[in-house]
């Protein structure tokens, strides 16, 4: 009796043991995996932290170089040497004749002319 009390206490020490070891175990790839996971995530975040500077550097030299161009003496001088523009030293005016009938004039004309039952719902029409 004292031999079957003294195997079921190291059958429960063994079953004990094993069971510890597996939880010890399972922890230990548990937070592996939490490290990897957060090495994984430190990366990431380091690579989006370059790319904000990158466009932070792109913006401040885009910026300047949008101060460059809207200056006048800066858009006159590119004028001038990159496209080969000259100053305009006399300016002419040219007068345009219209062919055909007033336009204004002719929109009275229609106007009177449409004064039948169409006339309130003219404009949804376009007329």
């Amino acid at each position: 009796m004292r031999n079957q009390r003294k195997n079921k206490s190291k059958i429960t020490i063994g079953i004990r043991f094993v069971i510890a070891l597996t939880v010890v175990i399972g922890l230990v790839i548990g937070l592996g995996i939490l490290r990897f996971h957060a090495a994984r995530l430190a990366y990431y975040l380091e690579s989006v932290n370059q790319a904000i500077q990158r466009y932070s550097d792109e913006e401040v030299t885009l910026r300047q170089e949008l101060s460059a161009l809207v200056a006048p003496i800066r858009i006159y001088s590119y004028c001038k040497e990159s496209l080969g523009m000259q100053k305009v030293v006399k300016a002419e005016t040219m007068p345009v004749r219209m062919r055909g009938r007033d336009l204004t004039a002719s929109r009275r004309k229609e106007s009177e002319n449409n004064k039948g039952w169409r006339s309130g719902l003219a404009w949804l029409l376009g007329n």
